[in-house]
């Protein structure tokens, strides 16, 4: 589904339920420029935010999605979508560990050159 229909199927259940951008924006702790921007198109949406739309709507993300037979796509995605931050995060703390191993090095290279 485009993400102009996604975001068609948004705002007609919106709509439906009686809800207005402004009452979507609080309930997403947002602020309504910010919700006017995802619902018109300017500013593009990840998994996490149609997430919490579709829960904001009491509905389900695969029908923001389009179909039940997207949600195997949309499990790929979050599962491609973790192991994407879990090696982004195991990355990170292999530079941390780094950075705190020449901390300690030029430490040690201080304090023998204050005593020598």
């Amino acid at each position: 589904m485009a993400q102009s229909d996604i975001l068609a199927t948004i705002k007609r259940l919106r709509k439906e339920q009686g809800l207005s951008q402004a009452d979507m924006a609080e309930a997403l702790h947002i602020a309504l420029k910010t919700y006017q921007n995802i619902e018109g198109g300017i500013t593009r949406i990840d998994i996490e935010r149609l997430g919490q739309i579709a829960s904001v709507l009491e509905t389900e993300l695969s029908k923001l999605l389009g179909s039940a037979e997207t949600s195997g796509h949309i499990d790929r995605f979050i599962n491609e979508e973790k192991e994407l931050y879990h090696k982004i995060i195991l990355d990170k703390e292999a530079y941390i560990a780094q950075l705190e191993d020449s901390v300690r090095f030029y430490r040690e290279i201080l304090r023998e050159n204050i005593a020598g």
